[in-house]
């Protein structure tokens, strides 16, 4: 029984990321930041977000996954073949 909870709630979960818009919470589950990290980046206006009342923060999940894209952090080794193949040009 403990094992057929346990597919609910991760079936539950993964319909969860289907949707197009999250709520914070929703955000939360999918990159697992802090309800103060979002709170932080939203403010500064640093993710993408939609305030529609005023208050309540909204976020599209595909808009989320390429904000993320967006800051890719390289390793030395791509950085390093980047460099490369400029000075080739």
């Amino acid at each position: 029984m403990q094992e057929i909870k346990e597919i609910k709630v991760m079936i539950n979960k993964g319909s969860h990321f289907q949707k197009e818009i999250f709520t914070k919470k929703n955000l939360m589950d999918y990159t697992s930041f802090s309800e103060s990290t979002i709170h932080k980046l939203s403010a500064k206006k640093l993710i993408p977000h939609y305030k529609p009342t005023n208050g309540a923060l909204f976020f599209d999940r595909l808009e989320i996954v390429e904000w993320i894209r967006q800051h890719k952090v390289y390793s030395d080794e791509e950085v390093l073949s980047r460099f490369s193949d400029q000075l080739k040009k």
